[in-house]
């Protein structure tokens, strides 16, 4: 499992995370997960590449039957999983109110 998936895992239990696709692509990693919570599911697409000084290029985008989430930035490795855990939060929320 990539960096995402495992995260994912870690920060939030009720999580069912399968890995659908992961590759390389010179120095950037890609990864698709499928994840199930409250009994729906959502697709999840993240990228990141590491640049100059521990910052990261990187982008998210989540899908659901409801809702979609596109976000992208250039942070530091904690910011960077902040921003990840705040927008996945909010996805759930969204999910568990449907």
């Amino acid at each position: 499992m990539g960096y995402f998936a495992e995260m994912l895992k870690r920060e939030f239990e009720e999580l069912n995370v399968e890995e659908v696709y992961t590759t390389k692509l010179g120095n950037r990693d890609i990864e698709i997960l499928e994840v199930s919570v409250y009994g729906t599911k959502f697709l999840a697409m993240f990228q990141s590449e590491e640049k100059k000084h521990g910052l990261y290029l990187w982008s998210l985008i989540i899908t659901s039957a409801n809702n979609t989430r596109t976000i992208q930035g250039m942070d530091k490795l904690d910011t960077l999983k902040m921003r990840i855990k705040e927008n996945v939060r909010a996805i759930m929320e969204g999910m568990e109110k449907s």
